[in-house]
């Protein structure tokens, strides 16, 4: 981190039935630990460094996240990627800045998966806890960049990067 950098925000909480979009609709729900850490930078800007850890769940008949192949059967994999992000704002902290947060629920369900296309899915929360809109006032020029994540799945694994997706995962 920059010199003259300060750490003022480290937390963590899980989230569950948070769907997850692939090239072709929605193709698993994730449940997942998300920690996040976030610096103020000597220009008075913030630098955030999100990581993701978990498991997903996709289900016969919805389309492969990368070529849109339909899954033939339903099964469970890992992945793990996250970002790095540099915004600008206040730094105004509603709730504790370093602990573990608890478990937030996303809504979303077997079924919002299988209806597959975008706009037919979720019918859950989308957003049931945001970290910006807990900790931040006047958020403005977020980059988001690196980001990416890796899905494994036996002998499968696809890469969905900043910097190009690659793979596929067909159960």
């Amino acid at each position: 981190m920059l010199h003259g950098s300060s750490l003022v925000l480290d937390i963590n909480y899980k989230v569950t039935n948070d769907e997850d979009s692939g090239f072709s609709g929605y193709w698993a729900l994730d449940n997942y630990t998300k920690h996040i850490k976030i610096w103020k930078v000597p220009d008075g800007s913030f630098y955030a460094l999100v990581q993701y850890d978990g498991k997903f769940h996709t289900f016969a008949g919805v389309p492969s996240p990368q070529n849109g192949v339909l899954e033939p059967k339903t099964a469970t994999g890992e992945f793990s990627g996250g970002y790095i992000a540099t915004f600008t704002g206040t730094f105004s902290p509603t709730l504790a800045t370093r602990e573990d947060m608890g478990k937030f629920d996303f809504g979303g369900s077997e079924s919002d998966i299988l209806l597959g296309t975008y706009g037919n899915g979720q019918t859950g929360s989308t957003t049931p806890f945001s970290y910006l809109d807990h900790y931040f006032t006047g958020v403005d020029s977020f980059n988001e960049d690196p980001w990416g994540w890796t899905y494994h799945y036996k002998n499968q694994s696809w890469n969905n990067l900043s910097t190009g997706s690659s793979g596929d995962i067909v159960t």
